[in-house]
């Protein structure tokens, strides 16, 4: 007899819906070896950048992770590699610094390098260390803002031959400030630790509404054009902006869809696109810029972040199986996740562990009122 998903015996649609989204997003994320290698490439990394025989030891440099890794909002590519970000933060002054010299200084002395020599490559902000096991480490360079105030800083910009402005460790806080999570910083004399790898049960709805929407970006452009794709800060700054404490991650993600689409509307009545700021007080920074003067970039993010609305309204209005919608938008993590579903529903039936309620509906003998036998017909005999 085939065993069917639980989600088909639900009496509660969204908390059935929830534990499959958890557990989808468990999937989403990096496998616990593949972040401690992550982190170990790190640590040597930010060794070789704090030694003695850098150009950058008597700079005292501070180094820390930001993007995903920081956030707790990994997502395992569809295709091609994974990348680790971090900030080479220096204790001067933009201002004393020639930004073109910092990323070209970093640049050379990696390249030079014996192990990171051939893996080392320029990119406009940042400097790529890309390994062999489609793994890559973006390093940008820094300075502090001799202008600004709080975490704000400089960074080297090739296309500008100049300075930007940003704040990775504002928009963390902020990002942490949104999700409710309670988070410990440290500023160490050595680089800072990349945050242990949580568990989907212990973090909040917005870091999973986060990974689901990153998972979706990439099934979607896959199939429309992965040059459209809105980036991921885009992504989750405006999760950040339309979540509102929720704490199922469905009706998160719901309110996310939403108010996205309401942020979107907003600008149309206007005649505008949609602007995506940087939520750090210390920066005026504009992370959508890259549809100015791309039309056709963010007519796709539009264009698909009302699908995706559409897709998911109907998901949530059928309160029943919605395995196949699932996976058009997530793909083979919820096919896992239904697999593993399936054997554990096995398992707590052959072990007793299942029964039926007044209402006919499958649940945990606890809640049953009527235990169910275990089958234990192996065919004819």
């Amino acid at each position: 007899m085939a065993v069917a998903s639980a989600l088909s015996f639900a009496r509660d649609f969204t908390s059935v819906l929830d534990g499959l989204l958890f557990e989808v997003c468990e999937e989403l994320q990096l496998t616990s070896a593949r972040h401690d290698q992550a982190v170990e490439r790190y640590e040597t990394l930010g060794d070789l950048l704090e030694s003695e025989g850098s150009p950058f030891h008597r700079l005292r440099p501070k180094i820390y992770p930001q993007g995903s890794m920081a956030l707790g909002t990994t997502v395992k590519p569809i295709e091609g590699p994974h990348d680790l970000d971090f900030v080479l933060e220096l204790s001067l002054a933009h201002h004393q610094v020639d930004p073109m010299r910092l990323i070209d200084s970093l640049y050379r002395f990696l390249h030079a390098h014996g192990v990171y020599g051939p893996m080392t490559s320029q990119k406009n902000r940042c400097v790529r260390i890309e390994y062999t096991n489609d793994f890559y480490m973006d390093i940008l360079p820094a300075c502090r803002n001799g202008a600004g105030t709080g975490t704000c800083i400089k960074v080297p910009d090739r296309a500008l031959r100049g300075w930007s402005d940003s704040d990775p460790r504002g928009y963390i806080a902020w990002f942490e400030k949104q999700s409710r999570a309670i988070f410990i910083g440290r500023v160490l004399d050595k680089a800072e630790p990349v945050p242990a790898q949580e568990a989907v049960g212990e973090k909040r709805a917005l870091q999973l509404v986060v990974q689901l929407l990153k998972r979706w970006r990439d099934m979607y452009y896959a199939e429309v054009d992965a040059a459209l794709a809105p980036i991921s800060i885009v992504l989750t700054t405006l999760a950040g902006n339309t979540y509102r404490g929720e704490r199922s991650v469905s009706r998160a993600l719901d309110a996310a869809l939403s108010g996205i689409l309401g942020l979107i509307d907003v600008a149309r009545s206007r005649g505008e696109r949609l602007t995506v700021w940087n939520p750090s007080p210390n920066v005026v920074e504009d992370l959508s810029e890259r549809w100015s003067g791309n039309a056709a970039a963010y007519g796709a993010f539009e264009n698909g972040i009302r699908d995706f609305h559409r897709r998911w309204v109907q998901l949530i209005a059928r309160k029943g199986s919605v395995n196949t919608e699932l996976e058009a938008l997530f793909g083979e993590p919820v096919k896992t996740v239904l697999r593993k579903q399936a054997r554990r529903l096995q398992e707590d039936r052959m072990a007793g562990r299942l029964g039926i309620t007044s209402a006919g509906l499958i649940t945990s003998v606890s809640d049953a009122k009527v235990r169910m036998v275990p089958n234990t017909f192996h065919g004819s005999e």
